[in-house]
């Protein structure tokens, strides 16, 4: 049961539209919300990020800061639901630092696609730091694709703990008697009778849901990312799901490619769980 969201946006215009979606998302799920808005120092360009800092007063950022918080807050001052709204203010290269150390504790976690943040250097860390450290389901809402009821599903699959830790978040999202479409890009076309699918098509039937397997293979996708995004666009999927990887650290955590490209592109809600 959904009832703790953290809504997470940084100091730009651009994600009032998110803001209200996951506003609306918060209120159908009888949740109280928080909004977590970051604010970096200024850049040079967006694109130089995280390098090209520059120097402003402190006492400029503050003012700018406060203005937007209470921007946000006139905002969403309509909503029917308690939604409490913060800042975290820092250079850029440190600002999602400062998120994993604030500690959030959520049901779920809500970030907008990338055309709702204003530097795309930073929206990609904000969500590979959320999603390896907090142990809580991030959900990636693009624009103009906000979450409602969730009547069908794509489960991206491979055995792993990850997966497993989606299914179980899928699990507590959809509605009853959704149908999931549990998906393995896989070239072996016998690959839908492992015993790790049949028991997962065993679980989800436990909850009166409506699995069906589907095995396809690699063939010109580019990649496994986007042959999952191009299926659960094309079934009209409410949300895709997968489990959020990552390989062995060394100086940082490095995300495996299935979970960065579905970090990178977004053209309808992903779950990822990790």
């Amino acid at each position: 049961m959904i009832k703790d969201l953290l809504i997470v946006i940084d100091n730009s215009s651009a994600a009032d539209s998110f803001l209200q979606a996951a506003v609306a998302f918060t209120e159908r799920s009888g949740a109280r919300g928080e909004v977590a808005m970051l604010s970096p120092g200024p850049l040079a360009a967006a694109d130089l990020a995280p390098f090209g800092a520059l120097y402003v007063p402190d006492e400029v950022l503050q003012r700018e800061e406060e203005a937007r918080l209470t921007a946000v807050r006139a905002s969403i001052a309509e909503a029917k639901c308690p939604i409490e709204v913060y800042g975290l203010r820092d250079d850029i290269a440190w600002v999602p630092h400062d998120l994993r150390l604030s500690r959030p504790m959520a049901d779920l976690i809500l970030v907008g696609g990338p055309d709702s943040w204003e530097v795309p250097w930073l929206h990609r860390r904000v969500l590979e730091t959320l999603l390896l450290s907090t142990g809580t389901p991030l959900l990636i809402m693009p624009a103009g694709r906000p979450l409602g009821p969730i009547h069908r599903a794509v489960l991206g699959w491979k055995p792993s703990r990850e997966a497993n830790r989606a299914v179980h978040d899928l699990v507590a999202l959809a509605e009853p008697g959704a149908a999931i479409d549990v998906m393995l890009v896989d070239e072996d076309a016998k690959a839908g009778t492992r015993p790790d699918v049949v028991e997962v098509e065993r679980h989800l039937n436990r909850h009166g849901f409506k699995p069906s397997v589907h095995v396809s293979p690699p063939g010109d996708w580019s990649s496994t990312a986007d042959m999952l995004e191009h299926y659960a666009v094309q079934v009209g999927a409410d949300v895709l799901v997968a489990g959020g990887y990552a390989h062995s650290r060394m100086r940082e955590a490095v995300l495996g490619g299935v979970t960065r490209g579905l970090l990178g592109q977004v053209r309808l809600p992903v779950l990822l769980s990790h």
